[in-house]
């Protein structure tokens, strides 16, 4: 028997040991558990229940993030920061929730005309309202809390 034929063997027997691997690990607890959270890209790639959105207005030149009393903490104006927090990942949010939960101006999108947009949260929750819409996003509050630190 010739070189290649051995060398084919090989292959057929590492790709078998790969298939194995991979159906092990699949099974795994760690990766049931990282492909239910809501924040993980391997849940939105086995299709999770989080969306894409952007709540900002086309060519956003600037957003605000305001502390719980209405004041400006910090105001956003490069485009990847702008992008952090107009563009995210939104989750559902209960009616209950929504209903009973006291939501204040967190960000404020303005654009190149002047008109702007406001996101509200409901304070140390991962829950907002746009446009009277409730969501849920924990990678924007993560966002918030490393872009509010000086």
């Amino acid at each position: 028997m010739d070189f290649k034929f051995w060398l084919k063997v090989a292959f057929m027997i590492g790709s078998f040991g790969l298939v194995i691997y991979g159906m092990q690990q699949l099974r795994s607890s760690d990766f049931a558990r990282d492909a239910q959270k809501d924040d993980s890209a391997l849940s939105l790639l086995l299709g999770g229940e989080t969306r894409p959105l952007n709540w900002c207005p086309a060519e956003t030149k600037k957003v605000e993030i305001l502390s719980e009393k209405g004041k400006v903490v910090k105001t956003l104006v490069s485009a990847a920061d702008i992008s952090s927090v107009c563009e995210i990942m939104i989750g559902s949010i209960s009616e209950d929730v929504a209903q009973k939960s006291q939501f204040s101006r967190r960000l404020v999108a303005t654009d190149a005309k002047g008109a702007a947009k406001t996101m509200e949260q409901v304070p140390n929750t991962p829950f907002f309202k746009v446009d009277d819409m409730p969501l849920s996003s924990t990678l924007l509050e993560k966002v918030l809390k490393r872009l509010e630190q000086p």
